[in-house]
């Protein structure tokens, strides 16, 4: 097989887990939001539905967002997809934000005795400083340009995005393991949308962790210069 058939099979099999990701986020958000609704979004249940739809159907989705092969963003040009990254990104960090201190004004200190509260507390400080990031990212201020570099500064926003996607989908899946999900759902539903998930975070994370390479290799070229 020649590099350039390796090559283009390589793509369709990445634009074939692009899709299928795409799928399995389109069935988690819908099933949340429909949770949500049928509970009338009160309490525990706004509160999953808003992080949820931040961290696993907005964020997700703005981390492909430069993805070569995600058929959602491919016809745009780069600052285009730029701005669908940012817009996307800012709604869901927000979401998720507000979820989390939504549920952390609800219950106080008792909801983090567990362990689905104490990681989504590190993402809803990790979120916070990514937000503060990308905004730093997107409009590239001068005084920003005298700490770090922009080849730095883009390669800090990609690396903290992915630390805050992380913790984001793992509270997510630790909260499949709460007495509130499971009062509404079974043992084997939890275990498939549990998989779902694991599967979701997995491909997303192709498109992130592949720019997160090419920013090193700048990041390096940019040292060696100085």
């Amino acid at each position: 097989m020649t590099r350039s058939s390796s090559n283009n099979t390589w793509i369709k099999i990445q634009s074939l887990l692009n899709t299928i990701n795409h799928i399995f986020i389109g069935l988690v958000g819908i099933y949340i939001t429909v949770l949500g609704k049928n509970l009338d979004f009160k309490d525990t249940a706004m509160h999953a539905f808003m992080t949820t739809i931040g961290y696993h159907v907005l964020m997700a989705e703005a981390l492909m967002s430069h993805y070569k092969v995600n058929p959602i963003t491919n016809r745009f040009s780069h600052r285009n997809k730029s701005r669908i990254h940012g817009i996307l990104q800012f709604l869901g960090g927000s979401m998720a934000l507000l979820g989390a201190l939504g549920k952390i004004s609800a219950t106080e200190n008792d909801h983090f005795s567990t362990l689905h509260g104490k990681v989504g507390l590190a993402a809803t400080f990790m979120c916070t400083v990514s937000i503060l990031g990308g905004l730093v990212n997107f409009f590239q201020p001068k005084f920003a340009h005298k700490i770090y570099s922009p080849a730095e500064i883009k390669y800090r926003h990609n690396l903290f995005g992915m630390l805050t996607f992380s913790l984001g989908m793992a509270a997510v899946l630790l909260g499949y393991r709460t007495l509130f999900f499971w009062k509404y759902n079974d043992a084997e539903f939890v275990r498939v949308i549990s998989l779902a998930s694991v599967l979701v975070y997995c491909l997303t994370l192709i498109a992130p962790v592949l720019s997160l390479l090419d920013k090193i290799k700048l990041r390096k070229a940019h040292k060696q210069d100085i």
